[in-house]
């Protein structure tokens, strides 16, 4: 597992979320947590985002605005594995059709924004990876994970995913709980999950 924390706080980061343009909806699903008790992710909190998609184009990348509105959001311990979800693809274009196999997607943390949204703050990006000629099509879902040492915030306000599509960006609302800002958490000591998770891959 390929571990990526988050970025050092920059004076000139900009953590205030704020709202991204208007775009088509295109996009529906979820967002769950659940506290890791095994495996390398131990102690840390596994966000699973679901969503389904139809896009004019096909899909590219996938990205999570959660309202991080508090500079420490950047300090947090954010992990990403790998591969950080699966999604529908297709590797038949006269014959397109959503699931004819699995396209890998990679996840990082943005604490920077993304100018190619407008002003859109500190958020979650997965991009599509290659796949031996399988690719996401206009239609599809997707499963997408990260983990971060933050519970869920009930109190945030719903989550939107932006899903770019050739020249397009479009969006959609979502249900489920962004993680919270952080509040006196001690920082992750990373040499001790590595440890633990040699010890489990010894014991197994």
């Amino acid at each position: 597992m390929r571990r990526m924390l988050s970025l050092p706080v920059l004076l000139a980061c900009s953590i205030i979320l704020l709202a991204p343009a208007a775009y088509a909806q295109c996009v529906s699903g979820s967002i769950t947590s659940e506290l890791e008790t095994s495996g390398p992710f131990a102690g840390l909190w596994k966000y699973t985002v679901e969503i389904s998609w139809d896009t004019p184009q096909g899909l590219s990348n996938v990205t999570l605005a959660c309202d991080f509105s508090c500079a420490s959001i950047c300090e947090a311990g954010w992990a990403f594995a790998d591969s950080s979800g699966t999604g529908d693809g297709i590797n038949d274009d006269e014959n397109p059709i959503p699931g004819q196999c699995a396209v890998p997607f990679g996840g990082e943390f943005n604490c920077e924004g993304n100018p190619v949204f407008g002003q859109l703050g500190s958020h979650i990006r997965w991009d599509a990876l290659d796949s031996a000629g399988c690719e996401p099509g206009q239609q599809g879902s997707a499963t997408l994970c990260f983990w971060i040492d933050l519970p869920p915030n009930p109190d945030s306000e719903a989550p939107i995913v932006l899903v770019k599509n050739g020249v397009n960006i479009c969006e959609g609302t979502i249900t489920g709980d962004c993680p919270q800002c952080p509040v006196g958490t001690e920082p992750i000591d990373w040499s001790q999950v590595k440890f633990k998770f040699i010890q489990d891959a010894e014991q197994e």
